[in-house]
């Protein structure tokens, strides 16, 4: 193996023994009484590392305590991010009791535009809980599903200004600018540190899409999400928000075998290698030196760097 990937596959190890060190005797993973709703990423870290009966006993621990009879988490306050997280780890652990009522609840949060709110109850759509549920519904074999979520994502390819990418709508689906809301959020190209994922998770689940069904048109809008993600600051796959595009470069050249996507990902890769803290978490400069953050981030980047050892290594 490329001694980068195996260097990735130490730093993720590093990550799920710092996690596990906070699930509880029972179970949950709650560590502190005022945080409730850290777990949805932990079924798919710990999953993807290997440590299944530690998933397990906290997916029962789900199921007896926070499960909803719609199908939402307790305490999640319809969070529809983090219940894509949690269906996802779900489901490939086979844990169809918890992922089959999740996911019903997702897709009834979809608008009929394609997009979904961060938050259930949300008078504007994002680009981050609809790019993610359109992967979950993958996952789930409800392509329908999954390419209302990508054509809603397609319509942010349209953007008024060169140098800003908007990545919110209204509920049917119009493009949420400056003009129309001051409050409405971008990633301004020219400047660093921005909201990456927000064109990460598009430019993701075009390559997924792509995969499920070999259709041109989606690695083609891949294509063009990919222009947009190069188009950022010099730090575009060199931040703590840079994750999820490294997946998706993964994917990218899993599809494409462009050199500059494995590079992209080989960079963010050596970018956490440089910024672990020796507990096996991860902090960015500009976030809370609190618990909840490194342990966020060592979930998800033990996610992110198994993957691209995965895929990456799967190719010459």
């Amino acid at each position: 193996m490329d001694p980068r990937l195996q260097a990735f596959l130490e730093a993720a190890d590093r990550a799920v023994r710092f996690q596990l060190q906070h699930q509880q005797p029972d179970g949950s993973f709650i560590w502190d009484d005022e945080i409730r709703d850290a777990y949805h990423k932990q079924p798919y870290s710990w999953g993807i590392a290997g440590r299944l009966p530690e998933a397990h006993r906290l997916l029962n621990w789900v199921k007896a305590n926070t499960l909803q009879d719609d199908g939402s988490l307790r305490d999640y306050n319809g969070d529809v991010y983090k219940h894509s997280w949690f269906f996802q780890g779900c489901h490939r652990l086979g844990r169809f009791d918890l992922s089959h009522p999740v996911m019903h609840w997702l897709m009834a949060q979809q608008k009929s535009c394609g997009g979904l709110p961060h938050f259930a109850a949300d008078d504007r759509l994002r680009a981050l809980a609809t790019a993610w549920v359109g992967v979950s519904a993958l996952y789930f074999g409800r392509l329908d599903v999954a390419e209302k979520s990508a054509q809603w994502c397609v319509g942010l390819l349209d953007q008024p200004d060169d140098g800003r990418f908007y990545f919110q709508t209204t509920l049917d689906g119009a493009l949420l600018t400056e003009e129309m809301d001051p409050n409405a959020q971008f990633i301004d190209y020219a400047q660093p540190n921005q909201a990456y994922w927000e064109i990460g998770l598009p430019w993701m689940l075009m390559g997924r899409l792509y995969q499920a069904t070999g259709y041109q048109r989606w690695l083609q809008y891949a294509e063009q999400f990919f222009v947009l993600q190069r188009s950022c600051a010099a730090d575009n796959f060199g931040n703590v928000g840079s994750g999820k595009s490294s997946l998706a470069a993964s994917i990218h050249f899993l599809n494409t075998q462009d050199a500059r996507a494995r590079d992209a990902a080989i960079a963010f890769g050596e970018f956490l290698l440089a910024t672990q803290h020796p507990e096996g978490g991860w902090r960015g400069d500009s976030e809370p030196d609190t618990l909840l953050i490194y342990i966020d981030h060592a979930a998800e980047y033990t996610i992110w760097l198994r993957e691209m050892v995965g895929l990456l290594g799967s190719v010459g």
